[in-house]
C-alpha cells in the first residue's frame, strides 16, 4: 500500500554520514538532529532555513532537550550537557559500557522526562578480540542524576525505534539486525516497563538494514524508516500496516514531526553505506513531507543533577 500522494522536499543538503535522531523543539522551533560518525549536533530552523552545527568530540547517538534549551547529548564516552549558546560542554555519567565495543544509538524521553537510550554493537576494532562476550546490550534510563538503570528490555545489538504512545504508556522498540519492532507496558511514575511483545516484523532492508528510527503520532500510529529499504512504514496501535511511504533516499534513519502545528515529518538519512553517489545523491540530506497525522508535543527532559564544576 505505498502512498505516493505526498510531494517530498530535500529542506537541508546535510550530506549527513549518518545523520539520526531529528527531534523537533517546539519552545524555540528548532528541529536538532545528529550525524553519528561525523560527529556533530545539527539545528534546523524551518521558518528561516538557517542551518548551525557544532563538532563533538567522539560518535554521538542521540539527545535529550531541556526546558532552558541545553541539550543532554549520548556520546560513546557517556553522558554530556551541551548549551548551544556557549558551545560548551559539561560530563553528566560515565557510559554504562565498554566503550570500545559500544557506543549509544537511539535514545527518547519519556513524557515524564526521563531519557531512554539504547546500545550500538561498534567495537573500535573491527577484529573484536573478545567474540565470547557478549555483543548485545540493555537499553538504560537516565533520571538526571549521575548514573544510568538498565530497563528489563531484550538486550540488542543496534537499539532503534524508541517511541512512545500517545498515553505514555506503551514504549516502543526496535533491534535493526533481528527485523522486529516490540511493545512493552511502560509505568510513567516509576519508568519500568513490562509485558514485552511482538509489535511488528520487517523482512526489507538487506542483510545490513532493517526497522530503525521511529515516531509516534497524535492518533497513536508508529512509523519506522527502513534503512536500506528507502522507505517509511506506518503501522497502527495493533501493529497492521497501514502505509508505505517511498523515499528518494535508500538509507533513510528517523523521522519526527515538528514544525510550528506539528504537521511537517522530518527524515533524516545516511550516506555512509552507499557506493556510488550518483545511484542515490540525495543520501544524507534532511526530508520534510506532510505527515500523516499531526505529532505530539516536545517531551522536554527534566531539570539534571549538574556534577560540580
Amino acid at each position: 500500500m505505498p502512498d505516493l500522494s505526498r510531494p517530498i522536499d530535500i529542506v537541508l543538503r546535510a550530506d549527513a554520514v549518518n545523520g539520526e535522531r531529528p527531534g523537533w523543539d517546539e519552545k524555540r522551533g528548532v528541529l536538532y538532529f545528529v550525524d553519528m560518525r561525523a560527529p556533530a549536533l545539527h539545528a534546523f530552523t524551518p521558518a528561516s532555513g538557517r542551518h548551525d552545527w557544532w563538532a563533538m568530540p567522539d560518535w554521538i547517538g542521540t539527545f535529550g532537550i531541556l526546558e532552558d534549551g541545553r541539550l543532554a547529548v549520548a556520546l560513546r564516552t557517556g553522558l554530556h550537557l551541551f548549551d548551544p549558546r556557549a558551545g560548551s560542554l559539561r560530563f553528566l555519567a560515565p557510559a554504562p559500557y565498554d566503550p570500545r565495543r559500544f557506543c549509544f544509538n537511539d535514545g527518547r524521553c519519556d513524557r515524564q522526562g526521563r531519557l531512554i537510550v539504547g546500545p550500538m554493537f561498534h567495537p573500535l576494532d573491527p577484529g573484536d578480540p573478545r567474540p565470547e562476550e557478549p555483543q548485545a546490550l540493555p537499553t538504560w534510563r537516565f533520571d538526571g542524576c549521575d548514573r544510568m538503570e538498565p530497563l528489563p528490555l531484550r538486550p540488542a545489538k543496534t537499539a532503534n525505534g524508541l517511541a512512545f504512545s500517545p498515553d505514555g504508556r506503551t514504549l516502543y522498540h526496535s533491534a535493526t539486525a533481528e527485523k522486529a519492532i516490540w511493545a512493552s507496558d511502560y509505568d510513567s511514575v516509576t519508568g519500568t516497563v513490562e509485558n514485552e511483545r511482538l509489535f511488528a516484523r520487517i523482512e526489507e532492508g538487506g542483510d545490513q538494514g532493517g526497522p530503525d528510527g521511529a515516531t509516534v503520532d497524535r492518533d497513536g500510529f508508529y512509523t519506522c524508516a527502513v534503512f536500506g529499504a528507502g522507505c517509511l512504514l506506518r503501522f497502527d496501535p495493533d501493529g497492521g500496516l497501514e502505509r508505505r511511504i517511498e523515499l528518494p533516499v535508500r538509507y533513510p534513519t528517523m523521522p519526527a514531526i515538528g514544525g510550528p502545528d506539528l504537521s511537517t515529518m522530518y527524515v533524516t538519512s545516511a550516506s555512509f553505506p552507499v557506493k556510488d553517489r550518483r545511484e542515490d545523491s540525495d543520501a544524507g540530506a534532511l526530508l520534510a513531507l506532510e505527515a500523516p497525522a499531526p505529532g505530539l508535543p516536545t517531551s522536554y527532559m527534566n531539570p539534571i543533577q549538574e556534577p560540580d564544576a
